[in-house]
Formats: C-alpha cells, sequence, structure tokens
C-alpha cells in the first residue's frame, strides 16, 4: 500500500481504500468500470478473492493494522452467490468485525459491505467516490503503517526468514517447537534445578521472526492484532461502550477495575455466547454492593500479555506505559482485575518493566475474600448444587492465588465444592495460552481436564479465567472423540456465581 498513502498535490488527504472483491461479481464490476472509461478515485487496492466468503475477518484487521484508512468487501447480491451463500457469510462476518472496529476505537464506519454485479461497472465507481469523500471527512486511520522487520532482531532469526542453514538453532526458531510451551509453571514445580523454563521460551520467542507468530495464532491472530493496534497511542479504545446501563463507576476513584479485553471476546467468540461482558458487570455490581465506586478509565487498553509471551516485547512496553498513565491518572492507590492474565501482567510484569508501581494490585478474589471477613460482603441467597474449581495458570502457578477461591464458594449457603483429582499447583491447565497452536495437543488436554470435572459429580465447572471459560465451551461445542461423549458440563465465572449468590446475578 506505500504508493496510496501519499497526498494529493496540495497536500490533500487522499485516503488508502483496500477492497476485497468477489471475483465473479464485484471484480468483474470493477473490470467493467475500467473499460467503460468511468471515473473513480485511484484510492483503492482491489484484491481478487473468488468469494466474499473466504474474506476473513483477520484479512480485514491485517488490511488496517497495515495502514489502509478504509475496507471495502464487495460481493454478489444475496441469492446470485456462485457457491450459494458465501456473501451472507461475509455479511455475518464484516458486522462482527464492525463491532470489534468500534470497540478497538478505529470505527466501523471504516467498514464497508456493498452487493455488486458484474454489470454494475457504475455502481462499483459510485461506491470508491462515495467511501473516499466518507473516508476524507473521518481523516486518516489512527493507525500508521506498522514498520516491521523480518529478523526479528538478530541474526539467527533473518537466517530463518531467509531459509538459511538447517542449524538447532534455526530449527527451534523456525518450527512449533517454541510455541507448544503453554508458560502453564507446571514444569517449574517439578525441575530439580529451578529452571524457569517458560520464562526461557519467552524470551526465544522475542528472536523468532515476528511474521511467524501469527501463523501460529488461532483465529487468525485477530487478538494479537487488536492488542498491536491498541500500542499505537493516536487509537482510542472504546470499550466502555459494551457496558450495560445502571452500573455504578467513575474515571476517578481510590479503587480502578481493570477490565481488560473480555468485551472483545464476546464479539470474537459470539458464536459461543460467553457472556464475558456480563462477568465484567457482575464485577462492577458485587463491587457496588460492598460500597465500593471503581474508576474505570476510557483510556484502558489490553494489558499486552498475550504481545509479551508471544515475545513483541516493544508493543508490550507500549501498552504498559499507557495503562499505568490511565491508572495514575484515576488517582487509584489499588487496581483490581478479574483476569488472571491481567493480575499477573500489572502486578509482577508491569513492576518489572517499570522498577515498580504506586499502587497495589489485587486480585478480585483477593479482594472479596477481606470484604467477606471484615462481614462487607454477605451471601443471602442458597444455591443448592455442587461445583469444581478450575486453578488458572496465571492465578494459581504463578500467582499462588488457590484458597481465596474456595473461601469465597465455601461461604455461600448450600453450595458444595468437590475437588479434581489435580488440584492447586497440580492442577492441569485449560490447554491454551495467548492464542498459541489451538490444535490437537491442546483439545486432548482441555478432554482430559473435562472428563477430570466431570467425574466429580458437580453441576458446574466455575474458573477465575475468562480464557479458561472460552477453551472449555468452545471444545464442548466441537464433536466429541470416543471416549469423551460425557465430558459436557456448564462452564460459569466465580464472580457470575458469587453475583448470583448475592442476588445481583439478573440487575
Amino acid at each position: 500500500m506505500g504508493e496510496m498513502g501519499r497526498s494529493g498535490s496540495e497536500g490533500e488527504f487522499e485516503p488508502r481504500i483496500v477492497a476485497f472483491c468477489c471475483n465473479w461479481c464485484a471484480y468483474a464490476g470493477a473490470d467493467l468500470a475500467g473499460v467503460s472509461r468511468i471515473q473513480y478515485p485511484p484510492t483503492v487496492r482491489i484484491i481478487r478473492v473468488m468469494c466474499t466468503g473466504m474474506v476473513d475477518e483477520s484479512y480485514i484487521m491485517k488490511a488496517f493494522e497495515e495502514g489502509a484508512d478504509g475496507v471495502l468487501v464487495a460481493g454478489c447480491h444475496p441469492g446470485d452467490c456462485h457457491y450459494i451463500s458465501g456473501n451472507l457469510k461475509a455479511e455475518k462476518e464484516v458486522e462482527r468485525t464492525k463491532k470489534l472496529l468500534d470497540l478497538i476505537g478505529i470505527g466501523s464506519d471504516r467498514l464497508r459491505l456493498e452487493w455488486i454485479s458484474a454489470s454494475e461497472g457504475e455502481k462499483f465507481a459510485r461506491v470508491i467516490r462515495e467511501f473516499t469523500e466518507q473516508l476524507k471527512e473521518l481523516g486518516p486511520s489512527p493507525l500508521k503503517r506498522r514498520q516491521t522487520t523480518t529478523d526479528g532482531g538478530s541474526s539467527v532469526a533473518a537466517a530463518v526468514a531467509r531459509g538459511g542453514p538447517g542449524s538447532f538453532a534455526e530449527e527451534v526458531l523456525s518450527g512449533e517447537f517454541m510455541w507448544r510451551c503453554l508458560g502453564c509453571y507446571l514444569c517449574h514445580s517439578t525441575c530439580p534445578g529451578g529452571l524457569r523454563i517458560a520464562e526461557l521460551i519467552r524470551v526465544a520467542r522475542s528472536e523468532a521472526p515476528r511474521e511467524q507468530v501469527d501463523l501460529m495464532c488461532a483465529h487468525g491472530a485477530v487478538p494479537l492484532m487488536w492488542a498491536r493496534m491498541m500500542a499505537n497511542p493516536a487509537l482510542r479504545p472504546n470499550k466502555l461502550a459494551s457496558l450495560p446501563e445502571g452500573l455504578d463507576f467513575g474515571q476517578k476513584g481510590d479503587v480502578y477495575f481493570f477490565i481488560g479485553c473480555a468485551p472483545l471476546y464476546d464479539v470474537e467468540m459470539e458464536d459461543l455466547a460467553l457472556g464475558s461482558t456480563k462477568a465484567i458487570a457482575s464485577t462492577i455490581r458485587i463491587l457496588n454492593a460492598i460500597g465500593v465506586k471503581p474508576a474505570i478509565s476510557p483510556d484502558e487498553r489490553c494489558c499486552g500479555h498475550d504481545l509479551l509471551w508471544t515475545g513483541d516485547f516493544e508493543d508490550f512496553e507500549k501498552l504498559a506505559r499507557m495503562n499505568v498513565e490511565a491508572i495514575r491518572k484515576s488517582g487509584a492507590k489499588l487496581v483490581i482485575t478479574s483476569c488472571p492474565e491481567c493480575y499477573r501482567t500489572l502486578k509482577v510484569d508491569y513492576a518489572d518493566l517499570l522498577g515498580g508501581l504506586d499502587f497495589e494490585v489485587l486480585h478480585i478474589s483477593e479482594f472479596l475474600l477481606k470484604a467477606l471477613e471484615e462481614g462487607k460482603l454477605k451471601f443471602e441467597r442458597e444455591l443448592k448444587r455442587k461445583v469444581t474449581f478450575q486453578d488458572s495458570c496465571r492465578l494459581g502457578r504463578h500467582m499462588g492465588i488457590y484458597e481465596e477461591p474456595r473461601k469465597l464458594l465455601t461461604a455461600i449457603p448450600g453450595l458444595e465444592l468437590v475437588e479434581m483429582e489435580r488440584n492447586r499447583a497440580e492442577a492441569a491447565c485449560c490447554g491454551m495460552s495467548s492464542w498459541l497452536l489451538c490444535g490437537e495437543v491442546s483439545k486432548r488436554l482441555q478432554l482430559e481436564r473435562l472428563k477430570e470435572a466431570r467425574a466429580t459429580g458437580a453441576d458446574q465447572l466455575v474458573v477465575g479465567c475468562h480464557k479458561c471459560k472460552i477453551h472449555f465451551r468452545c471444545v464442548q461445542e466441537e464433536k466429541l472423540p470416543p471416549g469423551y461423549e460425557d465430558i459436557k458440563i456448564p462452564v460459569v465465572e466465580l464472580v457470575e456465581i458469587l453475583a448470583e449468590a448475592l442476588g445481583l446475578d439478573e440487575s
């Protein structure tokens, strides 16, 4: 898109538009506009696809990440798709991507979907003219084109990118080996030499060619893309727009609630009906119920956990500094988060990077247990059910939080907590970290853990991590292999069941 970034002769902003056009209709329409000499601005670069149904959200997000001011997806009219319903699939994908763009802060009006037939050359030209003028009014995308390199910062990574000699180091950096580590710390507790293998892997990943990282990630690396986008200070996230009305929070206060990327998970994994935003709302309602009006900054971004653990230290540092500044502006001296990854990242990694923090960081279970012990939190609703608790890697082995969630659950009248065979420091994880390599190994880990949960006789599996919920829900929606037909169990977040016990779940 290099030449597209130039301004007009008088310095006028000329938008950069990437258009994904269906081979059979929209691309033919664009061709007709050309041979008919129908004029339209030279602001568009067309990518020809066999069907708009193959235009994944990751393609659209990548175009924006690389500096596009607008993206057009143009396909056959409904009912005319050469592949029956590819255009309807594209419509659903575009609508989902628009929601993400609004939450991230790019804006859904920079993404456009049009139905253009092979005979509508004039319509194609008109759409480009209209979209160009619309983008001129919006101004340039807040995302400047990223200056990326393929060498990953080392001669070894450069050799990998060139396809150089197959040394052991190059073999490690270019294969799947490094990306299979979950960073779960299970090996840390058993290594007789006390080696921190996960930390070594994290550093090694920073030496790998950067373009390789996205290829190793699930969901087309979209979660990594939105994190990298938020590392740009020109972008203004709009995550708070997803929260329901009636929640009592402000921009300043003694207690800050870091919401993380939960609202984006609901959009990205909408088919799973996660309710991650509902869990965030439940947390705020619980805080309100014990007299806390938390501060939440509109400038808050992704914590950067996934970037850090995939070796993108540069963008992680940008996010860390911007988030710490947002927290400091709120005046808070205490930061609470319900996400274990955010918790570990803020409490450990931000502190390591910045040489300490001038505020305390607690997981929501720590904060609520203290409120319970002080008599501020009282569960009055009886929940007659049996539950088991999943110790997430970041909350458990990384941060040593095991008993706090359990004490909160056992304080609920009528609730019985039963333990899985492997629990606390020996607990098996959900099989995924930083969206890396969602394959056979990950699925097997998830299935085995769900089988263990079902063996307890529990009615629900309670998790303290948004991603644990995502991965356990996801694998249950897939076709189950032989031997795992009876592993289905409802998965709920800790804050959801606490809110239910307080009678706040339907507020």
